[in-house]
């Protein structure tokens, strides 16, 4: 904090912070101290202590009640009490050198090793430089360790050129042993007496003999960087994490990955920590991540094979006890007995109507099969009695559907035949069926369901169907005819069809093959998207969500392989080769073991494996994994949108994503009656409800600037590429409302464009955009600002930057502009806009040249009509980014270069600190909050709020 010449500095105290996880330790005491950019954290006593001045923390090193603290050049010493307080014992001491590793010696010799590969010896209590020794090889290094043998101080040093060097300082500054088999730049590394374990930018852990130097594995399984490495002490086995999200526990002895876990989000994770059964992980997203791996034991799979007397099989079910039911070509069903492990017959292959060709459906114990002929099988799972019903035609049965039905007893299914009517079943107690009504489904291809629910109240029935389409039919309406649906979404997740529709607190969920989940609400017999979000990126066959044990496990199919997951943890718990998804399948979890069996050449192939989820505890809010582009304060809530494609609701207490647009967002608006307006890549932009809770967003529009179309709210990303122009690749750079003085429209927002064309729509009370005007002019649009001079005729002002420096105001009146004045002000790109009105109009600007600049605003006829610059100041030692108004007399600018200014009227300095976000991407103030006078947050990669 500096103060200025004029005045004392005003009282800023810093509040939220949410930055990357930089460094992750466990104390003697099994506290966990994580990193923040300059702050550590104690997360079990949740006290903060600010290490460094301006540097962030790299590294942290325990040894007894101390902690070595490590970053850039910067390098202290944290003392820990028996209550886990944390005090500074040695103050932040700048070195000469980039600091790559470091080590306790003893407690008062403390050995680093720097970026330049050369050791410099430290006494604890001065840290002061007693020793310094320059390897012979001089070169630099990215990453490294320093461990102490016997006395013996041992360097290994990862070098730019892909090989790990190693050396004894103290002794010799020749290289004892070179490692040569990496094909990237070395990352970290670790040692143990007989071993060396390194990671690279090729994406490999390999494992060395230390002594000979011979690769003993060469280990493949992240998809980017590989970052750090750290071992586990307490068994064979090493814990990788990169920039691909994954934490991948290895085994030292075979090489065998023995569990991979995707614990966070975004730009990869930044820190690990392992310590009895304990593994502790940081990540972009501002989260830690505890893993207690004491329940974890390894089981390996069994895998059966089953060949059925030449008699193809055509698909298998698991039944409850962990039973299979198979049916053959022939049409027999046979059930696997454990006890006598060999099959059962259970259905003979005499009925013809199921012989070559079946489909069925599982419905709470009873298993329904339907053949060719139309004819209707219910076999009861527990006795494996059935019997038969009839169709009203006969015909082939394309599909059979069990209804979800929550919070009812009675069982449901659908059947679908040829002409695509659909006739709803009710299964008794005494294993009969009973037709109950017939729908008819919409003609498309594929013309089949997939999945069905009924809604909680049970008035409407949701069907998908193999085409992507979700439906809504009533439920309590008496019809001789075949009943229309009330609603249709054709093409909702895309042509691969619908896996799975359920019903969650009013509203129905449904999972596609699309790799998407979205939460639709029934709403005057319509249906209304409210959410959408991919669980896992990268997958896009997911089968099914489901709920065991307080946790959500995923199954879906990845490539060739199945698998689940945790999604609380991201924790891989299964996983097997079957060659995809498209054969026949069925998996079981009973809590204890996965049961898996596929068919394949015309086996039937079972795996079978324990499997026991990790306990985790994560702590911090989920922040966005990547840079952060725009934020805006409603209330005591943030929203912040990213280069993520995700908006973030941000309260107090939790943080809540939200996943919508296809494209990285830019910029984010808001009125004054909760409307939230988000634009970015692709010409989109989007309104969004915040309840009165102020706990979700609910989207009600989703607009293509470019071409002015409307598109359906939450259907896919494809769907919306193809209804919108394909060489549309111009992103929204700003947007921004203010109310309207025109009762036809419930607010104006104003979009600048990267080619230069500004927009000013309507926004209506039925969630519509209406172009009212474009402009364009040659430059790309930086920011946008939007406001009303003049209420009792209706005009606006719409000022705007670009990348050239100018700044351009258009006076509208009655949808047109009326007037238009420019000046150019910087020399470069302007980054930061801001207006004030009043007595004395005024604009701020800051640009790439670091300039801050003060304008007026001349009026004439009423209007405003040219802009002066009346002071100037280069304030920032590179490009600054954003400025605001606080007052008449005060205004506060962030930069590139860190640092937060509040100036006075002549841009003069009264106030200056260091912001822990690095990249600043914009800067915004409240007024409204509860909990200040004033809040001022600072956006980029994180966010960090400041209150007044």
């Amino acid at each position: 904090m500096v103060q200025g010449k004029s005045g004392s500095p005003p009282a800023l105290t810093v509040g939220r912070t949410s930055v990357a996880v930089t460094a992750v330790a466990i104390t003697e005491d099994n506290s966990v101290i994580a990193a923040y950019s300059s702050y550590l954290v104690n997360l079990k006593t949740k006290q903060r202590l600010k290490v460094f001045k301006h540097q962030a923390v790299h590294a942290l090193y325990v040894s007894k009640s101390s902690l070595l603290v490590c970053g850039g050049r910067s390098i202290s010493i944290v003392d820990i009490s028996r209550d886990s307080e944390m005090s500074i014992s040695s103050a932040e001491r700048r070195l000469k050198d980039w600091i790559i590793s470091a080590v306790w010696m003893s407690e008062k010799i403390i050995a680093v090793l720097y970026s330049y590969n050369s050791v410099a010896i430290l006494d604890s209590s001065t840290l002061t430089s007693v020793q310094d020794v320059q390897c012979d090889s001089c070169c630099i290094i990215y990453g490294g360790c320093l461990v102490v043998e016997e006395g013996v101080l041992v360097c290994c040093s990862g070098t730019v050129f892909n090989k790990p060097l190693l050396w004894k300082p103290l002794l010799q500054s020749k290289v004892v042993m070179s490692y040569e088999g990496h094909s990237g730049v070395i990352f970290d590394i670790k040692l143990t007496k007989d071993k060396l374990y390194s990671v690279s930018d090729d994406r490999t852990l390999i494992i060395w003999d230390r002594v000979s130097g011979e690769i003993e594995h060469r280990l493949y399984g992240h998809t980017a960087r590989v970052l750090k490495v750290v071992l586990m002490s307490w068994c064979e086995g090493v814990v990788t994490v990169g920039e691909d999200n994954q934490c991948v526990i290895w085994s030292c002895e075979t090489g065998e990955k023995l569990s991979c876990i995707t614990p966070h989000s975004g730009n990869g994770i930044r820190s690990v920590c392992c310590k009895n059964n304990l593994v502790v992980t940081g990540g972009w997203d501002s989260t830690v991540v505890e893993y207690s791996l004491s329940s974890r034991n390894q089981h390996p799979q069994q895998n059966f094979e089953y060949s059925l007397d030449k008699d193809p099989p055509k698909w298998v079910s698991w039944l409850n006890g962990a039973r299979l039911l198979v049916q053959l070509s022939s049409g027999e069903v046979r059930v696997y007995d454990s006890a006598l492990s060999d099959f059962e017959v259970v259905m003979s292959s005499g009925e013809s109507g199921f012989k070559g060709y079946s489909t069925y459906c599982e419905l709470g114990g009873v298993v329904i099969v339907g053949g060719i002929t139309g004819r209707i099988c219910l076999l009861d799972s527990e006795s494996l009695r059935f019997s038969y019903v009839n169709c009203d035609r006969e015909g082939k049965i394309f599909s059979l559907t069990a209804v979800s039905c929550k919070g009812s007893d009675r069982k449901f299914f659908i059947s679908c035949q040829d002409t695509g009517n659909l006739v709803l079943w009710e299964v008794s107690e005494c294993l009969t069926a009973k037709p109950l009504k017939t729908y008819v489904l919409p003609k498309c291809r594929n013309r089949w369901l997939t999945s069905a629910c009924t809604n909680e109240s049970g008035e409407f029935l949701v069907v998908g169907d193999r085409r992507g389409g979700v439906h809504l039919y009533p439920l309590n309406v008496t019809s001789s005819e075949a009943i229309s649906p009330l609603f249709s979404i054709s093409g909702l997740h895309g042509e691969n069809g619908i896996s799975q529709l359920t019903t969650q607190q009013n509203l129905v969920v449904t999972v596609g093959r699309d790799g998407n989940v979205r939460h639709l609400k029934i709403e005057k017999e319509s249906l209304v998207i409210v959410k959408k979000y991919k669980p896992m990126s990268g997958v896009y066959w997911v089968e099914k969500l489901e709920q065991k044990g307080g946790l959500t496990l995923m199954h879906y199919f990845h490539g060739q392989q199945f698998k689940m997951t945790v999604l609380e943890s991201g924790e891989t718990i299964f996983c097997v080769e079957c060659g995809g998804g498209h054969r026949s399948w069925d998996a079981l979890f009973d809590g204890s073991f996965v049961h898996f069996a596929y068919i394949k050449n015309p086996q039937i192939k079972v795996v079978k494996q324990r499997v026991t989820p990790n306990l985790f505890k994560r702590h911090g809010s989920l922040n966005h994994g990547s840079e952060i582009n725009s934020a805006v304060y409603y209330r005591d809530l943030i929203v912040t949108a990213g280069e993520d494609c995700s908006l973030i609701a941000h309260s107090q207490d939790h943080s809540l994503p939200i996943s919508s647009h296809i494209s990285s967002i830019r910029s984010l608006c808001v009125s004054d009656c909760g409307l939230l307006f988000s634009a970015g890549g692709r010409g989109s932009l989007k309104a969004w409800h915040i309840p009165p809770d102020r706990t979700d967003l609910e989207l009600v529009s989703d607009y293509t600037v470019v071409s002015n179309t409307h598109i359906p709210v939450g259907y896919n990303s494809s769907y919306r590429f193809d209804q919108r122009n394909s060489d549309n690749d111009q992103r929204v750079m700003s947007v921004d409302c203010c109310k309207s003085t025109d009762s036809q429209f419930v607010c104006l927002v104003a979009c600048g464009l990267s080619n230069g064309e500004v927009y000013l729509l309507g926004y209506t009370s039925d969630s519509r955009f209406i172009r009212i005007l474009s402009h364009y002019q040659h430059n790309c649009i930086t920011r946008v600002k939007l406001t009303v001079t003049c209420p009792e005729t209706g005009t606006l002002l719409l000022l705007l930057s670009t990348t050239f420096g100018m700044v351009q105001g258009l006076n509208i009146q009655e949808s047109a502009i009326d007037s238009k004045f420019s000046c150019r002000l910087h020399s470069s790109g302007i980054n930061g806009l801001d207006l004030r009105l009043g007595p004395s109009a005024e604009v701020l600007t800051i640009g790439d040249d670091g300039d801050v600049i003060r304008s007026s605003l001349s009026a004439s006829d009423s209007r405003l009509d040219s802009i002066t610059p009346l002071a100037r100041r280069t304030t920032h030692f590179s490009a600054g980014i954003a400025v605001r108004f606080l007052n008449t007399d005060r205004f506060i600018t962030v930069g590139s270069d860190q640092r937060l200014y509040v100036l006075d009227r002549d841009l003069q300095p009264v106030y200056c600190c260091y912001v822990d976000v690095p990249d600043p991407h914009d800067l915004v103030i409240s007024k409204s909050t509860s909990y200040a006078d004033l809040a001022v947050l600072v956006c980029g990669k994180g966010l960090q709020e400041f209150i007044m």
